[in-house]
């Protein structure tokens, strides 16, 4: 059929440029941009819309220069996919009852676990590693609300 052209990514860049339309539309529309010494509350959006259409523009583009006969769908992992799902549901879950460092200790358990090449104390050391620089950032720097422990 197309034997120039990679559909996979050609589709994909369309998409990419039909949702970023959207949002660039959907704000322009629905909210106040500002300038850039005083940005509205949609500037924001509108920024990141017109970066994910250009960006999709670059996926479409790119697409012609790679050659692909048949679509093959990539095989489905249901290990990386569960684990990462489970870990954002986790999160949600326990970030008001067990506070941000217990929180973030056991989702980045939960979402190493998606690796084949698993290992508990890697995971914990990141997990410790990234709770602690949560609450440098979150709590000591930007002095948001979150409780950061469970007691």
């Amino acid at each position: 059929m197309f034997s120039f052209l990679d559909i996979r990514d050609f589709v994909a860049g369309i998409f990419l440029i039909i949702f970023g339309l959207f949002v660039v539309l959907y704000t322009s529309g629905h909210y106040h941009i500002g300038t850039l010494e005083l940005m509205g509350p949609g500037f924001f959006p509108m920024v990141l819309g017109c970066v994910l259409s250009v960006l999709g523009m670059l996926v479409a583009t790119l697409s012609f220069r790679r050659t692909v006969y048949a679509f093959v769908p990539p095989p489905i992992a249901i290990r990386p996919f569960s684990s990462i799902l489970s870990s954002i549901a986790v999160f949600a879950l326990l970030i008001e009852r067990a506070g941000l460092i217990v929180t973030t200790i056991i989702v980045i358990v939960i979402a190493a676990s998606a690796k084949s090449s698993f290992r508990l104390w890697k995971a914990l050391l990141l997990g410790i590693t990234l709770s602690l620089l949560s609450w440098i950032i979150f709590i000591l720097m930007l002095k948001m609300t979150i409780p950061v422990l469970p007691w």
